[in-house]
C-alpha cells in the first residue's frame, strides 16, 4: 500500500514554481545588462578606434643588458670536493628571455605618450621582474628653420635579483649561505654575498633634448 502525502506534493510544486520564476527573472537581468553592455560598447567602439589608430608601436625587443649579464654567468661551473661538476645551467638558464614592448599614443600633433611593459625572466636563482615604461614625446616648430623636440621615458621595476645557495664546507666552515657563482672561490662565503647580481635596469630614466635649425 502506498500512502500519499498531499501536503508534500503541492509544496513541491509551489518551490518548482517558485524556481522557474527566478530562472525567468535571472534570464530576463542577463538579457538587459547583455544588451546594455553591447550598446555601451557601441558607443563607445568610436573613441577604442582613435586610441588604436592614434598608437605605434616604437620599440620590440627580447633579451636586455641584464638578461645578458645572467646568460653570461650560466656558461661556467665549479667542481666539489668529490670531483663532481656542477654547471651554472642548472640554476641560470631560462626558458624564456625577458621581452619589452613599447608604444607611443599621440594625444595631438605635438605631444604623445609614450607607454609599454616587459615580461620579465626567472631561473632557479635569479628573476628579473616585470617592468612597465611611462613617458613623453613633445616637438614643435619654433618658427620656420627651427624646431624642438623633448623625450622623457623611466622604468618601474625590471630589477634583477639574484638567489643565494647553501653550502656544506665541512668541519672548518660548517652550512652557511653563499654566491652559487662564487661557491669554490678564495672568498669567506659571507664576502661571495656582496657580489650577488642586485642591478637596476639599464637607461632606467632617459631625458632628451633637441634642437635642429636649418639655415
Amino acid at each position: 500500500m502506498w500512502i500519499v502525502n498531499r501536503n508534500a506534493n503541492c509544496s513541491l510544486i509551489k518551490t518548482s514554481t517558485s524556481f522557474l520564476m527566478n530562472l525567468f527573472v535571472l534570464a530576463i537581468l542577463l538579457s538587459n545588462a547583455t544588451m546594455s553592455n553591447a550598446q555601451d560598447f557601441a558607443t563607445s567602439w568610436p573613441s577604442i578606434q582613435n586610441f588604436i589608430d592614434a598608437t605605434h608601436l616604437i620599440d620590440i625587443k627580447q633579451g636586455s643588458e641584464l638578461s645578458g649579464k645572467v646568460s653570461d654567468s650560466s656558461a661556467g661551473g665549479f667542481e666539489t670536493a668529490q670531483g663532481n661538476f656542477v654547471s651554472f645551467k642548472q640554476w641560470y638558464q631560462t626558458n624564456w628571455t625577458d621581452t619589452k614592448t613599447v608604444w607611443m599614443t599621440e594625444i595631438n600633433p605635438n605631444l604623445g605618450v609614450i607607454w609599454g611593459f616587459s615580461t620579465g625572466e626567472k631561473a632557479e636563482k635569479y628573476e628579473i621582474s616585470r617592468s612597465v615604461t611611462i613617458g613623453f614625446a613633445y616637438s614643435t616648430q619654433i618658427d620656420k628653420t627651427s624646431f624642438l623636440s623633448i623625450r622623457g621615458t623611466t622604468i618601474l621595476g625590471g630589477n634583477l635579483r639574484e638567489k643565494t645557495c647553501t653550502a656544506d664546507y665541512g668541519d672548518i666552515g660548517g652550512i652557511q649561505e653563499v654566491n652559487c657563482r662564487l661557491a669554490a672561490s678564495p672568498l669567506p662565503p659571507s664576502e661571495t654575498l656582496t657580489h650577488l647580481f642586485n642591478d637596476k635596469p639599464l637607461n632606467k630614466d632617459l631625458f632628451f633634448i633637441r634642437y635642429i635649425k636649418y639655415f
